[in-house]
């Protein structure tokens, strides 16, 4: 039964596109979850959390990008814009965090 499932799940570009963004939904509230308690407290495992969602939210957006490459419809454009959004505001989001480490170490 589980192994039809997954079988289903990949076969199928929409499905996959749609739990790829239901995850990046998710992640996006890890991560802004974790913010704040992680300033506050000044906590690694906060910091870890955020690292392990950042790295997790690329790998499935990426993901999904891909497959919205095989969905045939209307939809196409759809989720290929939002993969791509989320995909620059993580890139933004990184290299923003990293001009602010340079700036913070001269």
């Amino acid at each position: 039964m589980k192994g039809d499932y997954m079988g289903n799940l990949f076969k199928k570009a929409s499905n996959v596109s749609k739990t790829a963004f239901i995850a990046t939904l998710i992640l996006y509230i890890i991560i802004v979850a974790s913010f704040i308690p992680s300033i506050v407290f000044a906590g690694a495992f906060f910091a870890i959390v955020i690292k392990i969602a950042a790295a997790l939210l690329i790998l499935v957006t990426i993901l999904g990008m891909i497959y919205s490459f095989f969905i045939k419809g209307g939809q196409k454009f759809l989720f290929l814009l939002l993969h791509a959004a989320s995909l620059l505001i993580v890139l933004f989001s990184i290299s923003a965090f990293m001009l602010a480490k340079s700036a913070e170490l001269t």
